[in-house]
């Protein structure tokens, strides 16, 4: 993933990161009034430049990420269909934060719908008329404590039964698969899924809208939705602008427009949010092997060798942690830091389908593995949307559901 435009600049060396202290705690404090809101991305896409939606719809989909405009592409042939981003359209910030695509979760419910998440990649970018950079780098899981050792167990056996390549590999292994963590830290057991892909979020956001518009979807970037219509039957359409766009169906794929839109209606929506920081250093940093996911943080690394370090730490934590696992870590140049705030449900668990209030339908709450859910489960948004059965697997993320105990991540 490659960002144009770089924040600052700084080693990720101790010293350098203690240097920094003063100005990355100005910093947070003056990004702490919009935490509630995702940052802006590096790169965006002009969509709809200049036009003005019609009165009316059957579909109108609110986002412009990966998941909303996957969800446009695919109903665009089915009807007129309208997208309204608040923002750019560009991969969401949770999309961006691990672009990583992977099917072996250790919460079994997942891995269940995800299990074919790679596949459904590489067929999605198949029919995109642009390009889109991924690399079949895999992914490591590693085991922070026994606990984690008994569920990546589990996920692994799980994975299997469902034909996904993925299987528990010891501490010499996991050293021999990513160097920088074996010389850095005593390396656990980890679950290792070699088929997992590490994508161009951003990319893969511009070639869907491409591939959306072509199909005739009207595509609406800066575009807020500002509050849902409803008459007797549920949802009529939104008020986009101070006008009211009519519309059959509404779906939701923006975690921050569907918190504010679906309370003001009163509409039940459990979702949870968790803060995290987003660094990304400049091309040419040191090969990870697979992607790696290290308790709470993640890591990977596209084909310009750019690194991508997320985590519910501050900057300076996230890049302490990034080095204590990993010291060959230590000389990278940050090109960009940035907050996001994602999003889950209470139960840990996305919600996709029918909402309870009738005619709006729910993709949301994929946390910070937010682009493996939004590639697994978007064709299945779209057969819902048209009153097709959708994968039974699903089941456990609908909206309607009564939350559960938390479930493992």
């Amino acid at each position: 993933m490659r960002h144009d435009v770089a924040v600052r600049r700084a080693t990720f060396d101790r010293p350098s990161i203690r240097a920094c202290d003063r100005s990355l705690n100005l910093l947070r404090r003056a990004l702490s009034s919009v935490l509630a809101r995702p940052p802006s991305p590096a790169r965006s896409h002009a969509a709809s430049v200049g036009q003005s939606p019609a009165e009316a719809y059957d579909i109108v989909i609110v986002g412009g990420g990966v998941r909303a405009l996957a969800i446009a592409l695919g109903c665009a042939s089915r009807g007129p269909v309208a997208l309204f981003a608040e923002g750019e359209i560009a991969a969401a910030a949770d999309e961006r934060a691990w672009p990583v695509v992977r099917s072996a979760h250790s919460d079994l419910n997942r891995l269940a719908a995800e299990a074919r998440a790679p596949k459904r990649l590489k067929r999605l970018v198949g029919r995109l008329p642009g390009p889109v950079a991924r690399d079949a780098a895999g992914v490591l899981a590693l085991a922070s404590s026994q606990y984690d050792v008994e569920a990546l167990t589990a996920a692994a056996g799980a994975a299997k039964a469902a034909g996904v390549a993925a299987w528990m590999v010891p501490p010499l292994e996991v050293s021999a698969l990513s160097p920088p963590l074996g010389a850095g830290r005593d390396v656990g057991a980890a679950l290792y899924e070699p088929g997992a892909l590490t994508v161009d979020a951003d990319a893969l956001a511009f070639a869907l809208a491409d591939a959306a518009a072509q199909q005739g979807a009207a595509l609406f970037a800066g575009a807020p939705v500002e509050r849902l219509e409803r008459d007797d039957l549920g949802v009529a359409g939104v008020i986009v602008g101070g006008r009211l766009i009519a519309a059959r169906r509404v779906m939701l794929a923006d975690d921050f427009a569907a918190i504010r839109l679906v309370r003001e209606n009163r509409g039940r929506l459990s979702l949870k949010r968790e803060e995290r920081q987003i660094i990304v250093a400049e091309p040419g940093g040191p090969s990870l092997g697979p992607a790696l996911l290290v308790g709470d943080l993640t890591l990977s690394r596209d084909i310009d060798g750019a690194i991508t370090l997320s985590g519910p730490f501050s900057g300076n934590e996230l890049a302490r942690r990034a080095v204590e696992a990993a010291p060959s870590l230590s000389r990278l140049v940050m090109a960009s830091e940035e907050p996001v705030t994602v999003w889950t449900g209470v139960d840990g668990r996305a919600q996709v389908g029918a909402a309870d209030i009738p005619g709006l339908w729910l993709s949301l709450g994929f946390g910070r593995d937010a682009l493996s859910g939004a590639v697994s489960t978007w064709r299945d948004a779209v057969r819902m949307l048209a009153d097709k059965p959708a994968d039974l697997a699903l089941a456990p993320f609908a909206p309607t559901r009564r939350p559960t105990r938390e479930v493992a991540r």
